[in-house]
């Protein structure tokens, strides 16, 4: 679709940003964004720059993405402060978890396939989708959940821990051998763990009365990301591999004494419980470690499970809260076990479940980042090329979810003054209700247009369409 103007829909979302770039710079961020969000087919430079009218050709564009000297920290910055001000003022309702209001930090991560061994930072990485490893870049996710809404939060490329000393070497003297005026800004390759450390010591809350839990998959528990956690008073929830080494424990909340305990893998502790729970009345191995020594049944989000609570330790982490559980099928057959930890021992095992559950809202912005917005359609030769572009999807995905957030709270207008009563619930409807405004302001333009007189055909040529 044509692109003829800034939408008014979007435009205070996107002067919010005008501190970061230069007036040049400002229309191509303008343009890049409203591209994103409207154009249908794949987002490369050239596609979508060529539906902007009296724009430039992909070149600029180009330029505009990879050597042009803006700054990514001060696009980051001023975004979560938008995010903040915003959540301020609209007050989305959080999950109540323990009687308290409740938001959540998730971390993720996503791999983008490649073609071509000359693309900065891409390596073999393994895919479990596909069992192997395959030639990619690895892009680590954090994402803010407030309520029902899901907001891209950060975005980073990651490398495996035994090249990241490899490829920063190899980038310092090559950054030094350019030309000041063609210089990279200079890179620096970090790992998964590095990159979510890293942004949990960064990480303000955005709202002083809001408990904040950190969600993650097994792959990110570990010593250093919990004691980043535990610096910043953050609550965690993770779930653990089967390979895992748990010591269960009769814990006496309050003495802190430790009555008995046993050291067993996750798998072993699965393969006493499974055989039991087959049966019509499930039993519960090392009863002596549950709180309540039964299977519990719970409902979350209008679905149906049964857990399992211990007290346990985790060599390196501590003390933690472990809950078995299965969700009930529609058949009325029962999922296979998952295991899920917490830091917080007072939490219910429906409260648990719960929780961990709101870690499903990075995986539909990841899905919807890919579907709707272009995350993995373009491919440059320069990392800050590509990390911009992604960067750029994800603000597209927050923005669009702001714009739901502010319909939902009766605070979104038309240009005509006409308030909003919704703009849907799912990323690609809202997506849909701001390409049906960039419709409405093609249909402004072409009625000023005629008014001057230009024919269909001129109207046609100026847009770059057949007539």
């Amino acid at each position: 679709m044509p692109l003829v103007t800034v939408l008014p829909i979007l435009q205070p979302l996107l002067l919010a940003f005008a501190a970061v770039f230069s007036k040049p710079q400002q229309r191509h961020f303008d343009n890049y964004i409203q591209g994103l969000i409207i154009q249908d087919h794949r987002r490369t430079l050239a596609g979508m720059s060529r539906h902007v009218l009296d724009g430039p050709d992909a070149s600029p564009w180009d330029r505009f993405v990879t050597p042009a000297p803006w700054e990514l920290p001060a696009l980051n910055g001023r975004w979560r402060a938008l995010l903040r001000r915003a959540l301020k003022r609209l007050k989305p309702q959080g999950k109540r978890i323990a009687g308290k209001q409740t938001d959540f930090r998730i971390f993720d991560d996503t791999h983008h396939l490649r073609t071509g061994q000359g693309l900065e930072g891409a390596g073999y990485h393994w895919v479990h989708t596909e069992g192997r490893p395959q030639w990619s870049h690895s892009l680590g996710l954090g994402a803010y959940r407030a309520g029902d809404y899901t907001f891209a939060y950060s975005c980073e490329v990651y490398v495996r821990e035994e090249d990241v000393l490899r490829l920063n070497a190899m980038r310092a003297p090559e950054h030094l051998l350019r030309e000041p005026e063609v210089r990279r800004p200079l890179w620096t390759f970090r790992s998964k763990v590095d990159q979510v450390v890293a942004q949990i010591e960064a990480f303000q809350p955005l709202r002083a009365d809001r408990t904040v839990f950190v969600l993650m998959d097994s792959w990110y528990l570990n010593r250093r990301i919990i004691r980043a956690a535990r610096q910043k008073e953050l609550d965690w929830c993770s779930c653990l591999k089967s390979n895992r080494v748990v010591e269960l424990l009769d814990l006496s909340l309050e003495t802190g004494e430790v009555r008995r305990s046993t050291r067993l893998t996750v798998q072993e502790l699965l393969g006493q419980l499974v055989p039991t729970a087959m049966l019509g009345e499930p039993g519960v191995p090392c009863p002596w470690a549950a709180p309540t020594p039964a299977w519990q049944t719970v409902a979350a989000e209008g679905r149906t499970f049964r857990a399992l609570a211990y007290r346990a330790r985790l060599e390196g982490i501590g003390v933690v809260h472990l809950v078995l559980v299965q969700e009930r099928y529609r058949s009325g057959r029962w999922s296979p076990v998952v295991s899920l930890v917490t830091n917080r021992l007072d939490l219910t095992a429906a409260e648990v479940v719960a929780v961990y559950l709101e870690r499903w809202g990075i995986e539909v912005m990841i899905r919807d980042a890919k579907q709707h917005l272009g995350l993995t359609d373009c491919q440059m030769e320069r990392l800050e090329g590509t990390v911009r572009h992604w960067i750029f999807c994800l603000l597209s995905q927050a923005m669009l979810t702001l714009l739901r957030l502010q319909a939902d709270q009766g605070q979104l207008r038309t240009p005509s003054g006409q308030a909003v009563a919704s703009v849907g619930r799912t990323l690609g409807e809202v997506r849909q209700f701001v390409k049906g405004c960039a419709l409405v302001e093609l249909l402004r333009w072409a009625s000023a247009q005629a008014a001057q007189g230009r024919s269909v055909e001129e109207m046609a040529a100026a847009l770059g369409l057949p007539a």
